[in-house]
């Protein structure tokens, strides 16, 4: 199997360096400081405190040069490569009967907040790009958003992290974000599940205690109670103590009080549903256990984390009834998902992912306002990002709102019969 994806992923690349020579949309992929083809200021240029405020929109811009900032190497390059690979498609690299404008200029930032830097500094001010699309990390991303602003180039991030679109009317965020993503499945406990008091099993570091701050806010809002917060180690395996904080140590003293011949005692539980944001693996192991010890009838609820090929591999019996929220679907009842997963399917042989259907949707929003609107400027294009009617795509139909975060209806898919499947 990992000789045939090597296979596919060299042919995807001869087909790519093929159409980059003789077919348009054009693509190129550089290397963070490459030589431009032409410069754009002559040596000795003023330092960035001495350049007019407006100097970006002097130069001529090229509105139909799109940039790409990707981790194409490094720990995250299979990221980056799907990404890049839905953009082209988005840009119509497939499309034989009507050629595209389209010039996708991506470049490498390896993952760190150095060459992420570099690699918006070389698309705003040597290819004169219209606008840059970015996957990037929650390290990398203000970084990212602050290098947009000091350049007045438009700046759509697909990131995780909360809040970096407020540091400058440049930059954009698409993404089911985790305040996004709590409120939906929150929202669907109380309204759909007749669940109201909850409790929480999460891992004891920074997205782990950011996700509880927002659980922790959103449960209050919907004036719902949250009973109990047991964190656990990153590296744990065994949550025998965690299970037995949240039942009220009843595990321990179930064992004391029943002998080996009688039924174990059922464990009375003071909540009604059980959020766990973290990985597939994580919430394999933990749901496991909690049958192991007879915390039954219990409403598991988690994130986006847990969206995975892999998460009904195994153990699936003890999912039946959980339900978490995300940005994509591919086997949604939505057509324009459902497109996008035929179109996907077609030119690359597997079925897309989160990262390429958010990648996807990118490219479309930003190509569409391009051509609908007949944008020529930077600052055209902001505008009509900030009042673009509703976009319909592959992750649902998206907005800005006024802080020019992608606002969206998340997916909610539930676990039925041993299989997912979208019920909001």
């Amino acid at each position: 199997m990992k000789n045939r994806r090597i296979i596919f992923r060299v042919i995807i690349l001869f087909l790519v360096l093929f159409l980059a020579c003789c077919a348009r949309p054009q693509v190129v992929v550089k290397e963070p400081g490459a030589p431009a083809t032409e410069e754009v200021t002559p040596p000795g240029k003023p330092p960035d405190s001495e350049r007019p405020l407006f100097a970006p929109f002097v130069r001529e811009i090229n509105r139909f040069s799109i940039g790409c900032v990707l981790p194409l190497s490094g720990p995250h390059a299979e990221v980056g490569g799907k990404s890049l690979e839905a953009i082209l498609l988005a840009a119509g690299i497939f499309e034989a009967r009507n050629k595209s404008p389209w010039k996708i200029i991506a470049q490498d930032s390896r993952s760190t907040p150095q060459q992420t830097k570099a690699a918006i500094e070389y698309l705003a001010e040597k290819e004169n790009v219209i606008a840059i699309i970015a996957v990037v990390g929650a390290a990398e991303a203000p970084d990212a958003a602050r290098e947009a602003e000091r350049l007045q180039v438009p700046l759509i991030l697909i990131t995780s992290r909360e809040g970096v679109s407020l540091a400058s009317e440049y930059v954009f965020q698409h993404f089911l974000t985790p305040s996004q993503q709590v409120r939906a499945i929150v929202s669907y406990a109380v309204n759909n599940m007749n669940s109201a008091i909850f409790s929480a099993l999460y891992p004891a570091d920074e997205y782990g205690e950011e996700m509880m701050k927002i659980f922790r806010e959103e449960v209050a809002r919907v004036g719902g109670r949250l009973e109990k917060m047991v964190p656990y180690g990153v590296n744990k395996t065994d949550f025998t103590e965690e299970i037995n904080k949240l039942t009220g140590y009843q595990i321990s003293l179930a064992r004391k009080t029943t002998k080996k011949t009688e039924p174990r005692k059922k464990i009375s539980l003071d909540f009604e549903a059980l959020f766990i944001p973290d990985s597939y693996r994580r919430v394999q192991m933990i749901s496991s256990q909690l049958a192991f010890y007879d915390v039954r009838d219990i409403k598991l609820m988690g994130t986006s984390l847990w969206n995975s090929p892999y998460l009904l591999k195994r153990g699936a019996e003890y999912l039946e009834g959980a339900v978490f929220a995300d940005s994509f679907f591919p086997y949604t009842f939505y057509r324009e998902a459902n497109d996008f997963v035929d179109v996907f399917y077609t030119a690359y042989g597997r079925d897309p992912e989160n990262i390429e259907a958010l990648a996807y949707d990118t490219a479309g929003i930003v190509c569409s306002a391009i051509e609908k609107r007949d944008i020529r400027t930077r600052q055209q294009l902001i505008a009509s990002l900030v009042n673009m009617d509703a976009y319909h795509g592959a992750t649902g139909t998206t907005s800005f709102g006024y802080d020019r975060v992608s606002q969206k209806t998340p997916f909610i898919l539930k676990i039925k019969n041993g299989k997912l499947e979208q019920v909001k």
